[in-house]
């Protein structure tokens, strides 16, 4: 009996460990599976962002980036789920500008921002010193700002830290900077964190007018209100209207924008260079997603300047 106990038990433990190395097999497989359907949508982003570029010269949600659809997407695989969103990065606003203490007129875009109550930010005073923070943390000297800090500041906190002085490689690191704080950045319950309104990519200065989102536009100018800066959305998005976002002045020509509201050139955009890519692979209970930062420059070179896939 106990000869016959013991050898039911080895089986038993046996079946065990052939179900779960059987189940780990079939994940990995799996697990390969969606890695490639993850490239392959990527690829097709890449695609249609090469052949917008042969379609016309400026970029708005019209273009073939902007429309990659599941439904379109269901020929690439039967089995699959497979979902493709591209982001336009020139609508939101570049932290990296702000090393740039020339650009003025691009700064008060993000003073306004900030102060548009939609984030967890006080007051002017507080805003203010946040700009000139991150403007240190970013621009490579040494010489700190009115409401800044350098490495002097730094190097006192406990623990102590260097400032970047130059290029970060994710906006999540602005959550090192003096006056950042977790609920700026992500929200919270009151509160639209600001995550989804800035970017690392780009140092120009320049808003793309045809994807800023609604906050972005509004601040644009002091006299652009939450209802006009949707009315530039409205327009924008109206397939009718597709020819007329060719150049930066479009805003113009909307029904009801003041004469008062009249944004610098020098501040607008309508190509875009920088584009976030999502992909995201489903079969059954497996996923696998793919997330990165492409350059696009004038003569269709593409360059993937970050990709993770997890």
């Amino acid at each position: 009996l106990l000869t016959i106990s013991f050898l039911v038990a080895l089986t038993l433990q046996l079946m065990a460990t052939v179900d779960r190395q059987s189940a780990a097999a079939a994940a990995q497989r799996e697990s390969v599976r969606l890695d490639g359907m993850v490239l392959a949508g990527l690829s097709l982003a890449r695609g249609a962002l090469a052949a917008d570029l042969k379609e016309n010269e400026y970029d708005s949600p019209h273009d073939l980036w902007g429309r990659l659809d599941e439904e379109k997407l269901k020929a690439v695989s039967d089995e699959v789920s497979l979902a493709v969103k591209v982001t336009d990065l020139g609508g939101r606003l570049q932290i990296h500008a702000l090393a740039d203490p020339s650009k003025e007129g691009y700064r008060q875009v993000w003073l306004r921002l900030l102060l548009s109550g939609r984030f967890a930010i006080s007051d002017q005073d507080q805003a203010e010193a946040l700009l000139d923070a991150i403007g240190d943390w970013v621009d490579e000297d040494d010489d700190e700002r009115p409401s800044g800090a350098e490495e002097n500041y730094y190097q006192g906190l406990q623990p102590p830290y260097s400032c970047r002085n130059g290029v970060i490689p994710a906006v999540e690191e602005l959550l090192l900077v003096k006056g950042m704080t977790a609920e700026l950045l992500y929200g919270d319950a009151e509160h639209d964190g600001l995550i989804e309104y800035i970017t690392i990519a780009g140092d120009d200065g320049r808003v793309h007018l045809n994807t800023a989102p609604v906050p972005v536009l509004q601040a644009m100018s002091a006299d652009m209100t939450p209802e006009l800066a949707q009315d530039l959305v409205a327009f924008r998005e109206d397939p009718q209207n597709r020819e007329l976002l060719a150049t930066v002045d479009w805003y113009r020509q909307v029904s009801g924008i003041p004469a008062s509201i009249d944004i610098e050139n020098d501040l607008l955009a309508v190509v875009g260079k920088y584009f976030e890519i999502k992909v995201q692979a489903t079969y059954h209970q497996f996923i696998r997603r793919g997330t990165g930062i492409l350059l696009r420059d004038n003569e269709q070179k593409q360059t993937l300047l970050q990709w993770k896939q997890e």
